[in-house]
């Protein structure tokens, strides 16, 4: 049988801290696919809604000592709530969403790649996006 990477890493446990950035990062991905007209069916809004509900809630007991961010704590929290409401904003049809709103929300999530993951780049899949 043949093995790919490397045979003896041990994976870090994960706490609070690794749940909140993948939730983070899984919310801006899933924005910026809206943003870029992929479709949005029941299954997509609803995970939508509930990691926004469930990364809100998380915002205000994150640890981010650990995390070597590039600018206050303070404001990142605020910035990670304000993408929450964004993001309920952005799934929910009765809000139009007009050239500066989404230079509002694209600015809000390069604002915070730039702060928690300086060294990740956000990339969208094509086919990823397309399969659920």
């Amino acid at each position: 049988m043949k093995q790919f990477g490397p045979s003896h890493i041990r994976p870090d446990n994960m706490d609070k801290n690794h749940i909140i950035l993948m939730r983070l990062q899984l919310l801006m991905v899933m924005i910026k696919a809206r943003l870029r007209g992929y479709p949005t069916g029941e299954i997509r809004k609803k995970a939508v809604l509930e990691n926004a509900a469930a990364l809100h809630k998380m915002a205000e007991n994150i640890d981010l000592s650990g995390l070597g961010l590039h600018g206050s704590s303070h404001l990142f929290r605020q910035r990670v709530k304000l993408l929450c409401v964004m993001a309920v904003a952005i799934i929910s049809e009765d809000c139009p969403l007009g050239i500066h709103r989404r230079e509002a929300v694209l600015e809000n999530i390069d604002n915070l790649m730039e702060s928690a993951f300086a060294t990740k780049k956000l990339v969208l899949f094509h086919d990823v996006l397309n399969a659920a």
